[in-house]
């Protein structure tokens, strides 16, 4: 009768090892996604971005955020995006860096955002 519970037993641990040694050997590189970790180069530790206002029905509207970086990271993607209160996102705009000047300048008149009710602006570059 235990023959009956030890064989189920042995069978479990023989899949878990197996299990564990195919995740013990998969290999980790700055461009692709994998178990462990590995340190990611930074184009430009000091990337900034700002953003432009005009008035618009007696209302100051947000036109542009310029991005500006350093030349390493031209070509790259970018996403800025504009933030309320509680950190709620009041428009989004993603692109490409300049591939000469690694600099951007987003457009925001079509998302119609009250200058105002901005409280941050933020840019996430990625390559």
């Amino acid at each position: 009768m235990r023959t009956r519970y030890v064989v189920p037993a042995v069978v479990g641990v023989v899949v878990f090892g197996a299990v564990t040694a195919f995740a013990a050997s998969l290999s980790v590189s700055s461009n692709s996604l994998s178990a462990g970790n590995a340190t990611v180069q930074s184009c430009n530790s000091t990337a900034s971005v700002t953003y432009n206002t005009a008035p618009s029905a007696g209302v100051y509207k947000v036109t542009t955020a310029p991005v500006t970086t350093a030349a390493g990271c031209a070509g790259m993607s970018y996403r800025v995006t504009l933030t309320g209160a509680s950190n709620a996102t009041l428009g989004e705009v993603t692109g490409t860096l300049d591939a000469t000047t690694g600099g951007a300048l987003p457009d925001f008149t079509s998302a119609n955002v009250n200058a105002s009710a901005v409280q941050g602006v933020s840019v996430v570059i990625t390559g």
